[in-house]
């Protein structure tokens, strides 16, 4: 009889999730977007940060918890970008599928050629990501494998959807190579130019527009500059005739508007997620919105 009733239980529960939605959390908004747009009305989706934190330092809030609880996925940047706030906040949630290791932890980086993967791991080399850099969410490049794995996780869940999801996640690959397209087609004024960043998540960024990076305002990823390191910067830069000064919302203007007095060329401050400015709300419209700052930032000099 036990077993009979066991049977019961486990047929009600498939039927009632069939019934419902895939309760998707991601850790950004560009990845909660993407999940909307493959997942559709089979999925209610709930981001954790609004992109205008660092997304490695998101504050904790009391909500996230029963928010973390009910999920079925969790879907994180990877690359150990979240580690200091949600492997944890996910084991306190008390929800083994979502757990770090679990299937529900989805580590949306699959497929990308990631870089910056430290050869030595130590302290006194700053803030190391030992996976590598993980910062490939502002890469247009890094797009359709981004939406991909999105695609498959919402599939493990739901196969029942199977159809429904393959043609939000076609049609969703489609705008993301248009979009590609136009920004390569417009951009070509920005291969090649050396500039000064404040932080190594350019990385991936730089990479698609073949933009050269001759330093960093920080001398090590999270260490803050000494005035020293700050003189060696300005001398390669006016060595190397860097075109531009590239920092993201996050990072404080002040010393990048003073190299850029110096060095007499323009300031740009990119935007690392969705939801860093209020105009962009989709991953599409990041891509767009750091393309447009770029050109606009070169036709001043």
């Amino acid at each position: 009889m036990s077993k009979i009733l066991f049977i019961i239980q486990v047929v009600l529960c498939v039927s009632a999730f069939a019934g419902g939605k895939i309760n998707v959390v991601a850790s950004i908004p560009d990845l909660g977007d993407m999940a909307m747009r493959i997942g559709g009305d089979k999925a209610k989706v709930i981001v954790l940060a609004t992109g205008r934190e660092d997304l490695h330092a998101v504050p904790v809030r009391p909500s996230f918890l029963p928010i973390l609880n009910r999920a079925d996925l969790l879907l994180t940047l990877g690359l150990d970008a979240e580690h200091s706030w949600l492997p944890a906040l996910a084991a306190e949630a008390r929800n083994a599928k979502i757990m770090e290791g679990r299937p529900g932890w989805i580590e949306v980086s699959e497929g990308i050629h990631v870089h910056d993967i430290p050869e030595i791991l130590d302290r006194s080399e700053g803030e190391q990501h030992p996976e590598g850099n993980p910062h490939y969410n502002i890469g247009p490049q890094c797009g359709t494998s981004m939406a991909n794995n999105i695609y498959k996780a919402l599939l493990s869940a739901a196969p029942e959807h199977k159809d429904f999801l393959r043609a939000n996640r076609d049609q969703y690959v489609r705008s993301v190579d248009t979009v590609i397209t136009s920004l390569k087609q417009q951009s070509s004024a920005l291969k090649g130019i050396p500039i000064i960043g404040y932080h190594e998540d350019l990385v991936y960024l730089c990479e698609f527009y073949g933009i050269k990076v001759i330093g960093y305002i920080e001398p090590k990823a999270g260490v803050s500059p000494t005035a020293g390191h700050l003189r060696e910067i300005e001398s390669l830069g006016r060595e190397q005739g860097v075109k531009l000064i590239i920092h993201n919302q996050t990072q404080s203007p002040r010393i990048p508007e003073k190299l850029g007095k110096s060095l007499n060329c323009p300031i740009v401050e990119i935007a690392n997620t969705v939801g860093a400015k209020k105009e962009i709300t989709t991953w599409l419209e990041l891509q767009l919105y750091n393309n447009r700052v770029l050109l606009e930032a070169l036709k001043k000099l």
